[in-house]
């Protein structure tokens, strides 16, 4: 159950982080540096927006990972 909420919440904050985060820092970071071609632009705008999303879906595992902590099953020492 551990495992199945920290995906749950990987994902979904992954999402929001795409829909509400990635775009406007990609789009300020590659408007903020200087390119010799708009092709430059681009892959640093793609690489940030990725880049973006992934902190996001680390985080949220981390976060369903520690929320997940109640349903985890002890170890037996038989």
């Amino acid at each position: 159950m551990r495992y199945l909420l920290a995906m749950l919440l990987g994902t979904v904050i992954a999402v929001v982080a795409a829909i509400f985060v990635a775009g406007p820092v990609a789009s300020w970071l590659s408007r903020s540096l200087t390119y010799s071609s708009p092709d430059g632009q681009n892959a640093v705008e793609q690489g940030v927006f990725i880049a973006t999303m992934a902190i996001a879906m680390a985080i949220g595992w981390g976060v369903g990972w520690a929320l997940g902590r109640p349903f985890a099953k002890r170890a037996r020492l038989d």
